[in-house]
């Protein structure tokens, strides 16, 4: 059609496509919903000739951005990919809002129709369309009237909504282990006059999770799986959501706070402190790997633990399904080792001589109170030390975000460029990143450190009940505390070599050879 001035009979019997929108619920409800929009456009293509192909619904789209209106980018990948001879001729629309409020986008996308692909626009409740240029004038009108109408919102809501949040009200859904009660909630039995956020019974399961994840240092596969014990579905994408948000904390994060976070008016189920110390623990598992403990509950002391004495290498475990019996091996030497002590065995199993082990770093409790006097004054001493150097860091931390803030100014004043500062920059960023979590490493309380004293003198009173009292993961960790290079076993002697042990238990040990009494030697036979 080469008609300068086009009219609506011009296109009598042509191909129509329609395209509908709302972008809340409340407006499908109060607003004409989607249903209402089609059949006006479907009386109004019938009244008028017009033969609609292609019917494009967009539910609950925002309109505020293109990239927002997926169904809108739909219709233009089918323009693109439709021949000419069947392209539409036109694109019925309930009215210039519903087509967007992006303002000039939304100008330059009508105008891409009309340029590239000879298709255009019509308004069925207002009339407005793109049929010529005075038209296109008036319909650009009506898209920025519409986008006005935004902003006018925007500054009439936003400030109020920024208020709400700062003042802990929470809007939107709540995630997993919260229930949500207040006067605009979904749920019947949850409508109340004000907003309240409580834990629930999932919630609590979620909090023991979080714990598990940050002080034993379970997998995600691992805490998914008792999470489905205890009812609790959760995916793996979901859960490492979960670490990540910051709801958990009792704090809100919102696009309208800029970056700010403002304490709710909820429980949490974990810290801040916390929370950082988890993001800590996700950055270190991205950069290093997750230390996964694999092997079998049956058999705790492999893999990678129990160390072969005679060739040095790993020893392993399985099960012989024949006899039931579960055995070690070194794979080097090709020999195996019974785990349990059987009533046919010559030797005690590699467990039962575990066990003697244990008992072999007991700690007399006749010693602890000499040993705590000893070790205090350690703690003191090296509290003193402490002190000093979480005042050297903080000083080297203040005097860096300081040298950052002049290179700032620098930047800002373009006495330095955007290259040198950015490289710089992030030098000074990373240098005070790693101080600061220096910082926070270091103990904060001596009480902690007399709380964990006392800890580990009830663990030394009886270390192999402590060990047997404990679950397969802790009981890998508490391996590797006491023997951090593993523990040696000569197959060939049949028994434990001496390893290196903890610092704490070579302490104790020292203290129970020099202050536990000298045995009377037995007499010896010439």
């Amino acid at each position: 059609m080469k008609k300068k001035n086009l009219i609506l009979s011009d296109f009598n019997n042509a191909i129509v496509w329609s395209y509908t929108r709302v972008s809340t619920k409340d407006q499908f409800v109060n607003n004409g919903s989607i249903e209402t929009q089609v059949n006006k456009i479907k009386s109004f293509a019938k009244e008028n000739n017009l033969i609609i192909t292609e019917e494009f619904d967009a539910e609950y789209e925002s309109s505020k951005r293109i990239n927002t209106q997926s169904t809108l980018r739909e219709l233009m990948e089918k323009i693109k990919k439709t021949p000419a001879s069947k392209r539409p001729k036109i694109i019925l629309i309930w009215s210039p809002s519903r087509f967007g409020r992006a303002g000039a986008e939304h100008i330059q996308l009508f105008v891409s129709l009309r340029k590239d692909y000879n298709v255009y626009l019509y308004s069925v409740s207002t009339n407005n369309h793109t049929f010529n240029e005075r038209a296109e004038n008036e319909f650009s009108t009506q898209l920025l009237y519409a986008q006005k109408e935004n902003f006018s919102r925007q500054d009439t809501i936003i400030p109020g909504l920024i208020n709400a949040l700062e003042n802990g009200k929470v809007y939107g859904r709540t995630p997993r282990g919260y229930d949500h009660f207040g006067p605009r909630v979904t749920d019947p039995t949850k409508v109340q006059a004000f907003q309240e956020i409580k834990i629930n019974e999932e919630g609590r399961y979620l909090k023991e999770a979080f714990k598990k994840k940050i002080y034993e240092g379970y997998p995600d596969s691992e805490i998914i799986k008792w999470l489905d014990s205890k009812g609790v579905k959760i995916s793996k994408q979901r859960i490492s959501e979960m670490w990540r948000n910051q709801f958990y904390t009792g704090r809100i994060s919102n696009s309208l706070l800029e970056g700010k976070l403002v304490k709710g008016n909820w429980e949490p189920l974990i810290t801040l402190r916390e929370f950082n110390q988890l993001q800590r623990l996700l950055t270190q598992s991205k950069q290093l790997g997750v230390a996964k403990l694999s092997g079998k509950e049956a058999t705790p002391l492999a893999p990678k633990f129990l160390l072969c004495a005679d060739c040095d290498n790993t020893m392993t475990s399985y099960l012989n399904k024949s006899k039931q019996i579960y055995y070690y091996k070194c794979n080097c030497c090709n020999k195996t080792l019974n785990a349990e002590t059987s009533n046919r065995s010559l030797n005690k199993g590699v467990h039962e001589q575990f066990y003697d082990v244990l008992n072999q770093l007991a700690f007399s409790k006749e010693l602890h109170d000499l040993f705590s006097v000893q070790l205090k004054k350690i703690m003191e001493d090296d509290m003193a030390n402490l002190s000093e150097r979480k005042r050297v860091l903080s000083r080297d931390i203040n005097d860096l975000k300081e040298a950052y803030d002049k290179m700032e100014f620098r930047y800002a004043m373009n006495e330095i460029s955007k290259d040198i500062f950015d490289r710089q920059g992030k030098k000074l960023k990373e240098e005070i990143d790693q101080k600061v979590k220096d910082l926070e490493f270091m103990p904060s309380k001596k009480s902690n450190l007399e709380k964990g004293m006392k800890y580990f003198l009830k663990i030394a009173e009886n270390p192999s009940k402590f060990y047997t009292s404990l679950d397969y993961n802790k009981k890998r960790r508490f391996q590797s505390l006491l023997f951090p290079t593993g523990l040696l076993y000569s197959i060939k002697n049949r028994n434990y070599r001496t390893s290196k042990t903890s610092k704490l238990f070579e302490l104790t040990a020292s203290f129970s050879s020099t202050y536990g009494g000298k045995k009377e030697k037995k007499p010896s036979s010439k």
